[in-house]
C-alpha cells in the first residue's frame, strides 16, 4: 500500500508499505477519497508540537517522527475480522484514517454511510464534526446572532450548521475567496475584519448589541481578539482552533473583563451516552447531508489525485488561502 509520512519539518512523502493485517475486531478499507484538514495537517507538516515542552504531536499522541497525517477517509471494506458482525465486504464506510491506500482499524471506529451521501461529502465527516461540536459547545439558541472568525473548512462547516440550526450568521475572514464561499453557503453577513466599517456593520446586523455567540476557527490570536471585541456583554466565546503561540494582547484586560464573557474551548465529543455523543452527533450530520440540508458543496474548492498531497501541503504552508476544501482521489493507479 501507499501511505503519506511526515519525516521532519516540511518533509512529506509517500512510501510503499506492506498491506496492514486485518485483526479479529478490525475492518480493512481501500480508500476512495480522503479530505485534508489544513490546520491540523499543516501543523504536523511543519513538525510543530501541541505543547510547549514538545512532547505531543496531538492531544495524547507522543511527538514521534516519521508520522502519518490526516484523519478523514471514505472507502469500501475489502476484509472484515472474524469478530466483526456489523460490517461486510463491499460496504462503504468513513474511517478516521490518515492518508493511505489501505487502512485497518477497529470496526467500532467506522461509520456506515447512507447511499444518499456522496463520497465527497462523506469524506468531510470528521472535519464537519469538529465544527458541529464547537457550535454546540457554545449552547446556541435559535434566532441568536453567531459570528465565525476563520473560514477554513472548520469555520465553513460551523457556518453550515449555524444556518441550519436557525442562527443569524456573520462570517469573517480576510480572504475574499472564503468570504464569497460563505455568501454562497448562506451567511447573513460576510465581511473582512479589515473593512473600514467592520465593527459598525457587525453591530448593525446583530441589532446593535453585538454577537451572542462568537466562534474562533482561525488559529490566530488576532482572530481571538476579534471575536472578543464583537461579542456582546455576557456572550459566549468558543475557541475551536488550537493555538501554539503566546497571545500579543491581554484577554482579561479592558474592555474584555467588563463584558463578563464566557470563554469556552472545544475538543472532542462528550462521553458515550451523552445526548450528543459521537454516535448521535455523526448520525445527525449524515442525516442532514442525506437530506441536502447541510450546504457544504461550495466549500469544496479543489480535487487532486493522491500523489499531489506533498505539493498541496507545500502550497498550504506557503499561505495559499484559496485552497479551502481539498479532496484527494485514490481511484487512480
Amino acid at each position: 500500500m501507499q501511505r503519506l509520512l511526515i519525516h521532519g519539518a516540511r518533509q512529506a512523502a509517500f512510501e510503499e508499505s506492506p498491506d496492514p493485517p486485518c485483526g479479529q475486531g478490525d475492518i480493512l478499507v481501500r480508500a476512495a477519497k480522503t479530505a485534508i484538514s489544513p490546520g491540523t495537517e499543516v501543523r504536523v507538516y511543519r513538525a510543530i508540537p501541541v505543547d510547549e515542552a514538545g512532547q505531543f504531536l496531538h492531544e495524547t499522541i507522543p511527538f514521534v517522527l516519521p508520522a502519518e497525517n490526516g484523519y478523514s477517509m471514505v472507502g469500501r471494506i475489502v476484509a472484515v475480522g472474524s469478530h466483526v458482525g456489523n460490517f461486510g465486504v463491499g460496504q462503504r464506510v468513513f474511517l478516521p484514517s490518515p492518508h493511505k491506500s489501505l487502512s485497518a482499524m477497529p470496526a467500532d471506529q467506522a461509520v456506515a454511510l447512507p447511499d444518499a451521501v456522496s463520497d465527497e461529502h462523506a469524506a468531510f465527516l470528521n472535519i464537519l464534526e469538529v465544527g458541529h461540536i464547537g457550535l454546540r459547545r457554545g449552547m446556541p439558541q435559535p434566532g441568536e446572532c453567531a459570528a465565525i472568525v476563520g473560514l477554513g473548512v472548520i469555520g465553513l462547516g460551523m457556518l453550515a450548521y449555524a444556518n441550519r440550526f436557525g442562527l443569524r450568521t456573520v462570517a469573517i475572514d480576510v480572504n475574499e475567496t472564503r468570504l464569497a464561499i460563505a455568501e454562497r453557503m448562506g451567511a447573513g453577513l460576510a465581511i473582512s475584519p479589515l473593512h473600514p466599517e467592520f465593527h459598525q456593520r457587525v453591530q448593525a446586523f446583530c441589532g446593535g448589541r453585538g454577537v451572542d455567540l462568537a466562534l474562533e476557527a482561525a488559529s490566530s490570536w488576532a482572530a481571538v481578539r476579534t471575536v472578543m471585541e464583537i461579542a456582546a456583554p455576557e456572550a459566549r466565546v468558543v475557541l475551536v482552533s488550537r493555538h501554539t503561540h503566546i497571545p500579543q494582547f491581554n484577554p482579561a484586560g479592558h474592555p474584555f473583563l467588563g463584558k463578563k464573557l464566557t470563554l469556552l474551548t472545544s475538543y472532542g465529543y462528550p462521553a458515550a451516552g451523552h445526548r450528543w455523543d459521537r454516535a448521535q452527533s455523526t448520525a445527525l450530520t449524515l442525516d442532514l447531508l442525506a437530506r441536502g440540508e447541510l450546504a457544504i458543496e461550495p466549500m469544496i474548492t479543489h480535487r487532486f489525485g493522491w500523489r499531489s498531497l506533498p505539493e498541496v501541503y507545500r502550497r498550504l504552508d506557503g499561505g495559499e488561502l484559496d485552497l479551502v476544501g481539498v479532496l484527494l482521489d485514490w481511484n487512480e493507479s
